[in-house]
């Protein structure tokens, strides 16, 4: 399974986060588990931290699901396995509004270039908002709230989606293994 870095449309999906809410030095790639670890142990690991069972239907792309307490909010981790091996983690958020969804990514968006530096593509520049007014699309705030971080095992990836039929606003954070990264 690979993931496709660049789209015309923002879709809503979950990236993994382990550079943004990382540990000290010498942690896993994504809270308990390092890329192309088995996947078999994540429930233990998890439920060792603290972590609590999701019972509810998984966010497409995930095998795994557990809420947590990130960032001051409830969330959950999820997680992506491809024959059995980690390759996505992620934090998903659900917020109240465009307000709090657009306030969330801002923090997430400062921390995460804190630890990788400057986006390697982010939808808020002027060079992607050229892009996309010379093909004819017209922008919304939400739209532009969508970026990656290139890094040495993963690219990070945030983003904010509008509500849907069956949930609410809601922000993602995620990291993809540089294995799983399809340019």
């Amino acid at each position: 399974m690979y993931f496709v870095r660049f789209s015309c449309f923002s879709i809503p999906f979950v990236v993994t986060g382990a550079a943004l809410l990382a540990g000290p030095a010498g942690a896993a790639d994504f809270r308990v588990l390092d890329f192309g670890a088995p996947c078999d142990r994540v429930v233990a690991l998890e439920e060792a931290r603290g972590s609590g069972p999701f019972d509810g239907k998984l966010p497409s792309g995930y095998q795994f699901a557990f809420r947590i307490r990130e960032l001051d909010r409830d969330a959950l981790a999820v997680y992506s396995c491809d024959g059995g091996k980690l390759f996505r983690g992620g934090y998903i958020f659900d917020v109240k509004d465009e307000a709090d969804a657009a306030a969330l990514y801002a923090t997430i968006k400062k921390r995460v270039t804190r630890e990788r530096g400057t986006p390697s593509y982010d939808f808020a520049s002027a060079a992607h908002r050229k892009k996309m007014s010379d093909a004819g699309a017209t922008l919304s705030r939400v739209d532009m709230m969508v970026a990656f971080w290139d890094g040495p095992t993963s690219e990070a990836h945030a983003s904010v989606a509008e509500p849907s039929k069956d949930r609410g606003w809601r922000v993602s954070l995620s990291y993809t293994a540089n294995s799983h990264v399809k340019e």
